[in-house]
């Protein structure tokens, strides 16, 4: 007898396991990058992108989270045919394109670091709009309960701060 020397096909949820780990190492990647390129981190007090979010999101219930990651997720993932997304992934290698060059080109580099910029701060509106139209459709006891957890994420945020002499 003979064994069937094929491997089977990789399964979905390990495809998207993949695929998500691949898109948070090009955010982290990103990330660095536009820290390291902008002159380091802001100074302290300076109000940071992620910070403003923060609270926001950790007010909702699990389940509302829940429901605002779908949303989230079908926003910014691709149609038949579009290409969204592949912006970021071009530039990316535009990026390594730029690094392999001999003598190194800056300001092709900080065009490259622009673009993703401002893919990021497309995203990031996007994901603010469909924030405001969550809560557009609560229902006013819904956001009065909302705003009560907000309130407590703030306070909690300001005593941490305190804490680490950030304040």
């Amino acid at each position: 007898m003979t064994e069937n020397s094929k491997k089977p096909p990789m399964g979905r949820r390990i495809r998207l396991v993949l695929f998500v780990s691949l898109a948070l190492n090009l955010v982290v990647i990103g990330l660095v990058a536009g820290v390291v390129f902008n002159g380091g981190p802001p100074p302290r007090g300076a109000s940071r992108g992620f910070d403003t979010v923060l609270p926001y999101s950790r007010a909702f219930t699990e389940d509302q989270r829940r429901d605002l990651r779908r949303e989230l997720r079908k926003s910014f993932a691709p149609s038949k045919g579009d290409k969204r997304g592949a912006g970021m992934v071009e530039s990316y290698r535009e990026a390594l394109d730029v690094l392999r060059q001999d003598p190194f080109e800056r300001a092709r580099f900080d065009g490259v670091v622009n673009k993703q910029r401002a893919l990021a701060e497309k995203r990031h509106g996007t994901g603010q709009d469909l924030l405001a139209k969550f809560l557009e459709a609560m229902t006013p006891e819904e956001r009065a309960a909302y705003a009560d957890r907000l309130e407590t994420e703030i306070t909690n945020m300001s005593k941490r701060r305190k804490h680490w002499g950030k304040d």
